[in-house]
């Protein structure tokens, strides 16, 4: 049976519990939040189902996949001021949907909790889109795609590495008609955090949260904020250096235990696509206009992959690039795991004695010159000034 001796062995992908054909184990939040397999020795029949498809405990050598790269970006205006970057999950998940297919990826639930979820409509697509920086409940996902594969269904699951691997490992065969696309990671926070952050803020605007953008687009695709919208018609737009959510994220002190360590931080992947942000288009695709509306990277895996992207190429511009350059300006995050922050530990325990205000304030605190230059941001965004300043930003750095 798998047992977890040290939290950084478990990346809380559900693999094992849904492989589990007792249903002994359960995924159960430890103090801060975060999943780990619990076994109901009781029912256990130590069968080693669990051992043998942990993605951890079985990686596998991904050196000889070979693989392109391109610079993606939707050609539907609507659909890329509301995606992250690029909007390339939606031309994507369009071709699923329309071969009668269905797709798996993060959406928030009627309680704004953070859940993996099945669509079939083209509407529905909506849901998916855009960042949300929290590990995701999983649930029986990974049963639920395996009968839809088994019943013929075109499937395309979305996720972060782990996640992705996760589900071919419990699948334990490759599916002709199972699309994977992995998101490069940062690290994931849990649900505790975000909790917090709720709490926090709803008693702040006196209302609940009805709409959240981790990554909304308020002063363009490099200067991307939280934005909240709040059931009694407030709005909150704050970036990382003043929002409460985003600011432990990028610290690095509210991550999973394992993201310190990610075992799958490599080059090389076994999914169909890996996508991650765009940040220096016009440095690697000459005269490409960097308009500050965002594009996407993508590295095509599989010749599964490299079909589809012919057959949705006329819903999207796309530019092929090579991939160690996208992955050394962009890509720091496809091999990198974050370094761990000496404070961590303690981060998660104040939350629970102090709540999320104060324990910001005594880890991160948020500097005076951040909260003048968030205040001043709104106003040099509509006279202008912003994309001057970024765009001298960016020539002095080229020049470094």
């Amino acid at each position: 049976m798998i047992e977890i001796q040290d939290k950084i062995e478990c990346c809380g992908c559900t693999a094992c519990a849904n492989i589990c054909p007792k249903k002994a184990i359960s995924m159960v939040e430890d103090e801060e939040g975060f999943k780990y397999p619990k076994i109901d020795k009781k029912k256990c029949i130590d069968c080693g189902l669990c051992d043998k498809i942990c993605p951890i405990k079985n990686q596998k050598d991904e050196t000889n996949i070979k693989q392109d790269a391109y610079i993606v970006r939707t050609k539907k205006y609507e659909v890329l001021k509301k995606s992250t970057s690029g909007g390339f999950f939606t031309p994507l998940s369009e071709y699923v949907l329309e071969q009668n297919g269905v797709v798996y990826g993060v959406a928030y639930d009627n309680d704004m909790n953070i859940v993996h979820m099945e669509i079939s409509d083209k509407t529905d697509i909506q849901k998916l889109i855009g960042s949300k920086y929290i590990q995701s409940d999983l649930n029986d996902i990974f049963l639920k795609v395996k009968i839809k594969l088994e019943n013929g269904k075109l499937v395309l699951f979305s996720g972060t590495p782990c996640q992705v691997y996760g589900l071919k490992s419990f699948l334990r065969k490759e599916y002709d008609n199972l699309i994977t696309m992995d998101l490069v990671c940062h690290g994931v926070p849990s649900k505790k955090l975000w909790n917090s952050y709720k709490f926090y803020q709803e008693k702040k605007y006196k209302s609940k949260i009805k709409q959240a953008f981790f990554r909304n687009k308020t002063y363009g695709y490099h200067s991307a904020t939280m934005r909240l919208v709040f059931e009694n018609g407030k709005q909150y737009d704050g970036s990382a250096l003043v929002d409460f959510m985003l600011k432990p994220f990028f610290a690095g002190i509210a991550l999973r235990e394992s993201c310190y360590d990610c075992k799958f931080k490599t080059k090389n992947h076994s999914t169909d696509f890996t996508v991650f942000d765009s940040w220096h288009v016009s440095e690697i695709v000459k005269d490409l206009n960097d308009d500050d509306k965002g594009y996407t990277n993508v590295m095509v895996n599989t010749k599964k992959a490299a079909d589809i992207l012919e057959l949705i190429k006329d819903k999207i511009y796309f530019y092929k690039v090579d991939k160690e350059k996208i992955i050394k300006l962009d890509g720091k995050m496809v091999e990198a795991s974050e370094i761990p922050h000496k404070n961590r530990k303690d981060f998660y325990k104040s939350i629970d004695d102090v709540g999320i205000e104060k324990t910001i304030k005594k880890y991160i605190p948020v500097k005076i010159k951040e909260k003048i230059w968030e205040k001043l941001k709104k106003y040099i965004y509509k006279i202008g000034l912003l994309k001057k300043i970024k765009n001298i930003k960016k020539r002095m750095k080229s020049k470094r």
